[in-house]
């Protein structure tokens, strides 16, 4: 073969790959041909076992809302089905597009559906390469339709990201907590603790907490999801946790709770306050509060119960000042100091004895320092601490130091 022969044969080669490597692909999986699912949301079924709902991302911000009033850069799409994969599977059949789950931000149980179990349908959830495992896990205290149908993300134009962001006020509110899938998922299989979500509702008039026996210093921190007394166009109100036993919803905690919960699980950025004013009867101080120190828990086992304790160490800074404020010397700093460490013992003790003793449910991981009393991880399994966690009691320390008003003086 000559070497001009040996040229044209290479040439043609040539070509011909780039040909192919040039051409399109008729069945190829484009952003054209797939509908972006950011939410969803798991009711219980009237003829089937589940009502499925699909929060899907509309493309340039409009879509068609009928009656709802979602964003117009969603809709809400519901299927009464047997599984979550022919759910997803008669969603393709009705749109356009293909349904697509690697945007998914928020997941929604309602209160009825988790009450019933859900371990099923985490355990599918995990099983999805699709699903991102840092995807939020929600209880609605509504249905999980009427929940997304009525999410208006007001201060962001694109739902995903509204669905990211909410839960990060639990960093300055301390009212609620993060919980991805993937630590919901480990929670629910350890043998340590177990699992809780977010809380969330649908706030409106007909919500709100009226309850007229709440003294002041309760009033704010005492609401769950969906009852504090605020009106504006934004309806989701995240507030609390809902926490559950194996893999049922069991309880759920108020806000002056989670933060006791963050406190005692070292999970707190910083948090407000309030308590009775100790120099001025009927009014209240409000307190920034964050701890120096972690949270030291030790657990002792005692005829065979968990004798826990837990000493705190927070700093606290006033916000609440007038020109005649009394909280700039000595002397009524460590008063206020006094009326802390009492207000907030009295809200551990009442939150660790909610969390044994009614819902039986050890969210903040005792379990690992209880472990360390058994040589062999069998003794632990037949010991069965997730099921004689109701039997506790504990001892709460706490030592606050007060700092006076940012502005008018450093202490």
């Amino acid at each position: 073969m000559n070497k001009k022969l040996k040229n044209t044969i290479l040439l043609f080669l040539i070509l011909t790959i780039c040909l192919f490597s040039l051409s399109g692909c008729y069945s190829e999986r484009n952003i054209d041909h797939l509908a972006y699912v950011v939410a969803l949301g798991f009711d219980v079924g009237t003829d089937n076992k589940l009502r499925l709902s699909f929060q899907i991302s509309v493309p340039g911000g409009s879509g068609d809302n009928g009656s709802s009033s979602q964003s117009d850069s969603s809709v809400v799409n519901t299927i009464e089905c047997s599984t979550f994969d022919s759910g997803v599977n008669l969603l393709n059949s009705y749109l356009s597009k293909e349904s697509n789950l690697s945007h998914c931000k928020m997941i929604v149980f309602s209160e009825e559906f988790a009450s019933n179990g859900i371990s099923e349908t985490l355990f599918t959830l995990m099983n999805k390469v699709e699903i991102r495992p840092d995807c939020n896990v929600l209880v609605s205290r509504c249905n999980a339709e009427y929940f997304l149908k009525n999410s208006e993300p007001v201060l962001e134009k694109l739902s995903a990201r509204y669905y990211e962001i909410a839960p990060t006020s639990s960093e300055y509110t301390g009212f609620t907590q993060s919980v991805t899938l993937s630590e919901f998922f480990s929670d629910y299989n350890d043998t340590f603790q177990t699992c809780y979500a977010i809380l969330g509702g649908i706030n409106t008039s007909d919500t709100h907490n009226s309850d007229s026996s709440e003294n002041a210093v309760e009033k704010d921190s005492s609401n769950k999801a969906d009852e504090t007394l605020i009106q504006g166009k934004t309806n989701i109100e995240n507030m609390g946790l809902a926490i559950f036993s194996g893999d049922k919803l069991v309880g759920e905690l108020n806000g002056i709770q989670t933060i006791c919960h963050q406190i005692i699980s070292n999970t707190l950025n910083s948090c407000i306050i309030n308590i009775p004013n100790p120099f001025e009867e009927n009014q209240t101080i409000s307190l920034k509060v964050r701890p120096i120190k972690n949270t030291k828990n030790k657990v002792k086992l005692v005829n065979g119960s968990a004798y826990i304790t837990s000493n705190i160490n927070l700093e606290a800074r006033i916000l609440t000042m007038n020109e005649n404020s009394k909280y700039l010397n000595t002397n009524e700093i460590q008063t206020l100091e006094k009326s802390i460490n009492s207000y907030l013992t009295t809200q551990l003790y009442d939150y660790l004895y909610k969390i044994s003793k009614d819902f039986n449910s050890d969210i903040d991981g005792f379990g690992k320092y209880v472990v360390q009393n058994f040589q062999t991880y069998e003794d632990w399994k037949n010991f069965n601490w997730l099921e004689n966690f109701k039997n506790s009691f504990f001892e709460v320390s706490v030592n606050t130091t007060v700092k006076s008003g940012y502005i008018l003086m450093e202490s």
